[in-house]
């Protein structure tokens, strides 16, 4: 019998559309594994958690009444980030308080001064570890976990469907919010492979492995928007998404 993985892009604000992509796919889709990169991370946290949908689109619209405005702050290192993210960290810890994951569950980060793509699973996810995968470098903090000071899981793999394929799974429905990026690469962003230190994967697909997208018709909203909760916002891709995965 096949596996199958619920894969969660990165992508702000707009990992709203995946909450209501889940509202539309919960009943039809059954996941024994959801991996998730940067926000993509607390939806997978949640889904895992097996939380009603309702609850996790409710999560998006309050968002507001839950996380604190980020602070500016002046980094003692390159690698504090010029955002104090206390407030992220005390939502991330109420949800993983509040759920704990009964399906499958990966993380992906990225590693080291070389950002290598790495996953952790089930019971080795912490705070510590959803902290280091929306930990966009030179805004958030990074995290220093196993293997040493991590970052943004999107920052390779946007949606890292790979984290999927290493895992097994042979159906793979990946909600993917980035769409300017994504459709110029399977893995990663395209503009990537041309950074000096190796970004893009250059990795091949499983064999076997059946992989279903669902992306935005169009682009959500511009860069900022992606950082800036507006309930209008959330609304409106809650609904794209459900329509989207319908």
């Amino acid at each position: 019998m096949g596996k199958r993985a619920l894969v969660l892009s990165g992508g702000g604000m707009f990992a709203a559309f995946q909450a209501g992509a889940w509202r539309a796919l919960a009943g039809r889709f059954a996941p024994d594994v959801v991996i998730g990169a940067s926000a993509g991370a607390l939806n997978a946290w949640m889904v895992a958690g097996r939380v009603d949908p309702e609850e996790l689109c409710r999560l998006w619209l309050t968002l507001d009444e839950r996380l604190e405005a980020p602070r500016l702050r002046w980094p003692r290192r390159w690698s504090d980030g010029i955002l104090d993210a206390t407030g992220i960290e005390r939502l991330l810890r109420r949800a993983t308080e509040e759920y704990r994951p009964a399906l499958g569950l990966g993380v992906t980060v990225c590693e080291g001064w070389r950002l290598r793509n790495r996953v952790y699973w089930g019971g080795e996810v912490t705070v510590k570890h959803l902290l280091a995968s929306c930990a966009v470098p030179g805004v958030l903090p990074a995290q220093r976990l196993e293997g040493g000071l991590s970052f943004d899981g999107g920052l390779r793999a946007v949606c890292p469907v790979w984290a999927a394929e290493e895992w097994g799974a042979t159906d793979i429905v990946a909600i993917d919010v980035w769409t300017d990026i994504s459709r110029n690469a399977h893995n990663g962003p395209a503009w990537a492979c041309a950074l000096p230190w190796g970004w893009g994967l250059g990795r091949r697909r499983a064999e076997g492995a059946h992989v279903r997208r669902i992306q935005p018709p169009a682009r959500l909203g511009r860069m900022r928007e992606s950082a800036l909760w507006s309930r209008e916002n959330m609304e409106r891709w809650i609904a794209a998404g459900e329509a989207a995965a319908r």
